[in-house]
């Protein structure tokens, strides 16, 4: 009887270890096959859109699903990729916290390309209850918030963010824009020199940094914002 017990052992602890490994091969055939479908989507994204298809299909799971999502985006349909990103966070297959909050991300993205900023806000807001300290979560939110005027909420949602992300460059010009609109040039004139400093080469960065500087030179001079009318006398 104990010869046997040994045996028995034996197989109970060989099974789980090659099921493991069949498991983690498994999962790095999906990742390589995600990522090629991926970059595929910047060459000919009907093509990738096609082939994700088939394999989510073939039970290709979340990132078939990512990938179809992803390449309905690139198609521009925002709206219809954004609402199946949410579907993949939400789902059993979902993979982890991380990997949930990461499709939140996208999602409000998403939705904001879609001029969806309320339904931008959802998903942020979802995500953040997932991954409370997550960087692109708090600057979609602030970005739905500035979208629909509420600007000290897209404040404190970008002060959040610098609060763990100091110099990202992103966080500091979407806070930049935010004291922009809401006239405290000082503190958006601070933060967009920051944001160029972390990052001297983004375009959107300096356009804004423009636009902060023409609004300081006509605070400073008020009476070149005067446009005179010729009355013919």
């Amino acid at each position: 009887m104990k010869k046997i017990f040994i045996i028995s052992l034996a197989f109970a602890v060989a099974i789980p270890q090659t099921v493991f490994a069949q498991d983690v091969e498994v999962d790095v055939g999906f990742d390589a096959q995600h990522k090629s479908c991926l970059e595929k989507i910047t060459d000919d994204a009907e093509t990738a859109y096609e082939e994700a298809m088939i394999w989510q299909s073939q039970g290709g799971g979340r990132r078939a699903r990512h990938c179809v999502a992803t390449a309905l985006f690139a198609l521009g349909h925002a709206g219809e990729a954004a609402t199946r990103l949410e579907k993949i966070a939400k789902a059993p297959d979902g993979g982890t916290p991380t990997m949930r909050a990461g499709f939140y991300a996208e999602a409000a993205d998403f939705w904001l390309a879609a001029q969806e900023p309320r339904r931008a806000l959802a998903a942020a807001s979802a995500g953040l209850k997932i991954a409370r300290g997550d960087l692109d979560l708090h600057i979609h939110r602030a970005r739905a918030y500035g979208a629909l005027g509420r600007w000290n909420y897209s404040k404190t949602d970008l002060t959040s963010a610098l609060a763990f992300h100091p110099d990202n460059a992103r966080a500091l010009r979407y806070r930049a824009d935010t004291y922009l609109q809401q006239g405290d040039l000082a503190k958006a004139k601070t933060d967009i020199e920051a944001s160029i400093s972390a990052d001297g080469t983004n375009i959107d960065t300096l356009l804004l940094r423009g636009k902060i500087n023409e609004a300081i030179r006509l605070k400073d001079n008020p009476g070149d914002n005067v446009i005179l009318l010729d009355t013919g006398k």
